[in-house]
């Protein structure tokens, strides 16, 4: 019933939508067909000279062609699973009883399938990257021993450590579950699982990688949704399924959005990596070449879908979309193939120790000028922060052009987060944040606890909730009901439960900075991305759970909440103090390993970011108590208010209570 087709018209659809299957597949096999070609003409032309640059040996044209094909094979994999979740969460119906229909269904076992060939293609890649790495044969690395050597030396084999869990996780996932709740969880780890070999590459290396790091995050999840989103649509309109035109215009829309987020991210990786003069010059710049012009084309095509004067879906529209995931695929085998060679801005460079371990270089000590003017805008979190404002204020403009009102508290509290977000992340204290931990320690606690209070306060979820329109009966559900299935879900009841919220408020402070941890995150600026969105989605939900406006699980009562507030003071401030009296430096080795142009007492320094913990911990308490006692205020009136209609209406039944219990004892004793 998934994979035949369906010959009855559904939502005005007839057997003219069939596309032969025959013809999917002849558009596969010629895509497939290309883009092994340019893989293989990459790689010759290439030769020795990306081992060269790195000053190892050259393992030889067929480990090394086997290497790429097997990296091609493990983001085309990891692609389709994503890009099939995607679908089936976005583009499809839910039952009654909250499971996916037999199209949803259709894209989950899609996924669960390559998940199986990612997940087999990781595992391969973690001894053959070593080898790569090592400029040895892979026979040859098992004959001498140096697996765990090489695997521990360089973080490319780690990398696929990480994706081959996240493709067994989603795998698993996708086997067992039906409900769009669960599927929806399952969009995290396959998101996590495309990012490493990415973030590990040419990316993340060289001057100016914080600025190449953010945007290859964003480049790599947008270009990975593609094949997957693109082929179950296109399946979806070839077999007829039901809500072939929603599912047609939905897809169209997330893929134009992608596009949208590849093309500028791509904008800035281009200018990062590869000059101008390298663009005809280089096999990188002609690959780079080939996924511009098949982003272009895609774009085109996702634009002509959805201008379509005719809602019911053609063949045409079949085939166009079919073509348009086999072009998606060929692109992203492109980028694996550039990112297996060394980027043109890097040929013949030396760079200094910030440049390898910052990206930049700090030339003077912190002061308040260079504080308020030293800016590397953060891609990841800056752009964030910027949409999160404009979104905010359309939802906004929507309600008054309505007639509704919208309290200007909760805007400016808003966008008062958001802009503290965007200092804290992109300005000199986030700048500096990356060299000193005295200003990282100002960085996590705005984004722990400043931040989050404001943005709690705005309740963009009551805000969403009001501003979108439901669906109508009959029709795919859509963001409202999305929103609201997730804040009544099962994990989302786990993880914003108080004890669990506390509980990773607290671990968060002991376990990143009195373990390994730390020292490992921040050599990498996609572990200074990890740190500071995990501090800021912890601090939500901490204060999401005491003073809260958005519907969510149950919480405390007033009196519990308050209690929650000032059960975390005491970890904080010995947490503080614990820093300021310790004789051994945090991150000792990163921060030696700097540089820095200045003189600079690390432990002086880790003292002073000690203290910054410890006093800002008691910053915020003002605000969040007066917020949780006016919302106690409020509530206690609302109450009374209710009550106050009810005994108008129906008598004052506790009073009537009262006197019937005092003549009941009158007469006992009587």
């Amino acid at each position: 019933m998934v994979d035949g087709d369906r010959g009855k018209a559904v939502g005005g659809v007839g057997e003219h939508v069939q596309v032969k299957r025959s013809t999917v597949h002849l558009v596969w096999l010629v895509a497939g067909a290309v883009l092994l070609a340019l893989v293989i003409g990459a790689v010759v032309e290439a030769g020795a000279r990306p081992y060269a640059a790195a000053g190892t040996a050259y393992p030889g044209l067929p480990d090394v062609l086997a290497y790429v094909l097997l990296r091609v094979l493990a983001a085309l994999a990891g692609a389709t699973a994503l890009g099939a979740l995607v679908y089936a969460v976005c583009c499809t119906a839910v039952t009654s009883k909250g499971r996916l229909d037999v199209d949803g269904y259709a894209g989950v076992r899609l996924a669960e399938r390559a998940g199986l060939v990612w997940l087999a293609a990781a595992l391969a890649l973690i001894p053959v990257t070593a080898a790569n790495i090592g400029g040895l044969t892979v026979s040859g690395l098992f004959r001498i021993g140096a697996l765990g050597a090489l695997i521990d030396a360089s973080e490319k084999p780690k990398a696929w450590i990480v994706v081959a869990v996240m493709a067994a996780v989603v795998t698993l996932g996708a086997r067992i579950m039906l409900s769009w709740n669960g599927i929806a969880v399952l969009l995290l780890p396959a998101a996590i699982g495309v990012l490493p070999p990415a973030l590990v590459g040419n990316a993340g290396e060289g001057p100016n990688h914080d600025y190449g790091t953010g945007a290859m995050i964003i480049f790599q999840l947008a270009v990975s949704v593609l094949p997957g989103l693109l082929w179950c649509v296109a399946d979806h309109v070839r077999r007829g399924g039901d809500h072939v035109g929603t599912a047609l215009r939905r897809g169209a829309t997330i893929a134009l959005v992608c596009l949208a987020a590849a093309a500028l991210s791509g904008v800035v990786l281009v200018a990062i990596l590869l000059p101008w003069s390298a663009v005809l010059s280089t096999g990188y710049g002609r690959l780079a070449l080939v996924v511009v012009a098949v982003g272009v084309d895609l774009a085109l095509t996702m634009r002509v879908l959805l201008a379509r004067r005719d809602p019911a879906p053609s063949a045409r529209a079949a085939f166009l979309i079919a073509c348009s995931a086999a072009l998606s695929a060929v692109a992203l085998g492109a980028t694996v193939a550039m990112a297996v060679q060394p980027a043109p801005a890097f040929a013949d460079r030396s760079f200094t120790a910030q440049e390898v371990f910052l990206g930049f270089n700090i030339l003077d000590p912190p002061n308040v000028l260079r504080l308020i003017t030293f800016w590397r805008f953060d891609i990841v979190l800056g752009t964030a922060a910027l949409a999160a404002i404009v979104l905010y204020v359309l939802g906004v403009l929507r309600l008054w052009r309505r007639g509704d009102q919208w309290s200007p508290w909760r805007t400016t509290s808003w966008i008062g987060g958001c802009v503290t977000l965007l200092i804290a992340t992109s300005s000199g204290i986030g700048t500096y944040g990356f060299a000193m931990f005295s200003m990282h320690m100002i960085t996590h606690m705005a984004l722990n606890m400043f931040v989050p209070v404001l943005l709690v306060l705005g309740a963009p979820v009551t805000l969403l909730l009001r501003a979108v329109p439901a669906a109508k009966r009959g029709q795919v559900h859509g963001l409202r009901e999305w929103v609201l299935t997730i804040l009544h879900s099962r994990p989302t009841a786990v993880i914003a439960h108080p004890a669990t919220a506390l509980t990773l408020f607290v671990i968060s402070l002991y376990g990143l900075y009195f373990t390994p941890l730390f020292e490992s995150l921040i050599r990498y600026h996609w572990g200074h991305v990890l740190m500071n969105v995990h501090f800021l989605i912890v601090g939500y939900l901490y204060y999401w759970g005491i003073i809260g406006i958005d519907p969510g699980p149950r919480r405390l009562p007033h009196l519990g909440r308050l209690g929650m507030l000032f059960a975390v003071m005491p970890f904080h401030a010995f947490f503080g103090v614990a820093v300021m009296s310790m004789n051994t430096v945090i991150g000792s080795r990163f921060y030696t390993n700097l540089q820095l142009p200045w003189r600079i007492d690390l432990l002086s320094d880790q003292k002073v970011g000690g203290g910054i913990a410890w006093v800002s911990g008691e910053i915020p308490i003002l605000l969040v108590v007066g917020a949780l006692l006016t919302q106690w205020v409020a509530q206690d009136r609302r109450t009374a208010v209710r009550t106050d209609r009810k005994d108008d209406e129906y008598g004052d039944s506790e009073l009537d209570a009262y006197n019937a219990m005092l003549e009941k004892l009158a007469q006992t004793r009587r």
